[in-house]
């Protein structure tokens, strides 16, 4: 099972633009790969989020 992930209102907000821009879909991968982008290198003591190979 996964950790759950809390986004702030930041996040939110940048997923949604997101959202309202795209010129096609965008799949549920495809955000969180853009998030983790955005969001940049986890720290140190944080530990791995689901599904990172």
């Amino acid at each position: 099972m996964s950790t759950p992930v809390k986004l702030n209102d930041e996040d939110v907000t940048y997923l949604l633009t997101l959202l309202r821009n795209a010129s096609q879909p965008i799949t549920t991968q495809q955000l969180i790969d853009a998030l983790r982008r955005q969001s940049g290198p986890p720290e140190p003591s944080a530990p791995p989020m689901a599904n990172d190979s």
